[in-house]
């Protein structure tokens, strides 16, 4: 009886093994199994079932050959991946970004680079909900102090309508509501040292419920502001500002490729800067935006048959995003309906016509 409950444990043992790797390192056509694997990208379970391979297995000395070379395929896999990801990330696509990590890490959930990758996303992620919060009370705080007298006009010319003392009651709740969420976020931004959003939050969040103590902490931050913009200017190498300034007027100007060029040209030292960094960010939306519109822009002449002037305008934006994979969808369909044209286009070419038969 307690041979049999040994027994028993050992095979459970071994079916709880991740991916039951031992079970699998027994199988004599284990290349073939391998070579499935790696195509699936299954890295992971391919070099633990191979660590488990004994000398006695037909094709031991193959597999720790393959060994070498799948670690290698697993190292690629994850740099590509990663470049993947972080250009998702850069591009605000979360649910993709997520997408290509919970991939990534089924394939190599052993993995210190992806892991640290997937926490920096939800840190990432998280930040961005904040800022997308926090926007839409900064849109609101606008709207309602823009309406600010005109709601007073409609309480002033209607004082005893039920419909207008439940407008004003309302319009009162808002402001309570936003003042609330925009002092947070001015509170926010300053233990973030994000200096311009506490500002931007602070100068609403006066401008809805006026008071000295909100007054004094927006002095403080255009002080702070001042001083940064300043010191920041006077840090900067004479390269850095030179291209700085270039880089910004080319902008404006709506050269976006030249501006990206020029950016690029700033010494890594003086990127750290918040000035670069607001300038970075000013130039990723334009582009972002540009992309979209021009891509939509090709996929209606696209779908009118203008195959070539549709793949012009998205061959010309790639240098913007390379790494937009929605962008090289597109470009790789349109080129390959082109060649497939071309191809058949030279098939015609080729074949003679038929001759024609003289009647007897």
């Amino acid at each position: 009886m307690m041979k049999l409950f040994i027994v028993a444990l050992v095979l459970l043992n071994l079916l709880l093994l991740p991916g039951c790797a031992l079970i699998h390192s027994f199988d004599k056509d284990l290349n073939s199994q391998i070579d499935q694997w790696v195509k699936q990208h299954d890295y992971s379970k391919a070099l633990d079932t191979i660590s488990y391979v004994l000398k006695s297995h037909p094709q031991y000395r193959k597999l720790q050959k393959r060994k070498l070379k799948i670690e290698k395929a697993a190292l690629n896999f994850e740099k590509i991946k990663l470049r993947e990801i972080n250009a998702h990330i850069e591009a605000k696509d979360w649910q993709t970004a997520e997408k290509s990590l919970n991939y990534s890490l089924a394939r190599l959930p052993d993995s210190k680079a992806l892991q640290i990758a997937h926490r920096e996303f939800i840190k990432k992620r998280a930040q961005y909900l904040k800022s997308l919060y926090y926007q839409l009370y900064i849109n609101k705080a606008e709207w309602l102090v823009k309406n600010k007298d005109v709601q007073k006009e409609l309480s002033a010319t209607m004082p005893d309508e039920k419909a207008g003392k439940k407008a004003l009651q309302q319009h009162k709740q808002d402001i309570e509501q936003v003042y609330q969420q925009l002092v947070v976020c001015g509170i926010e931004g300053m233990n973030i040292g994000d200096l311009e959003l506490a500002e931007q939050c602070f100068l609403l969040a006066e401008e809805l419920k006026p008071s000295e103590a909100l007054r004094s902490s927006i002095s403080d931050i255009q002080r702070e502001l001042f001083k940064l913009e300043k010191r920041e200017t006077l840090v900067l190498s004479k390269k850095g500002k030179d291209l700085l300034v270039s880089a910004k007027v080319t902008m404006q100007s709506g050269d976006l490729k030249k501006s990206q060029k020029i950016y690029r040209k700033i010494p890594v030292e003086d990127k750290k800067y918040a000035l670069v960094r607001a300038f970075k960010q000013e130039l990723n939306s334009r582009i972002k935006d540009n992309v979209t519109t021009r891509i939509e822009m090709g996929r209606k002449l696209y779908s009118q048959g203008e195959i070539k002037q549709a793949l012009a305008i998205w061959t010309d934006i790639r240098e913007l995003d390379p790494n937009n994979e929605y962008l090289m969808s597109h470009i790789e369909r349109a080129q390959k309906v082109i060649d497939k044209l071309e191809e058949l286009k030279d098939q015609k070419a080729t074949i003679s016509p038929p001759a024609n038969k003289k009647r007897e």
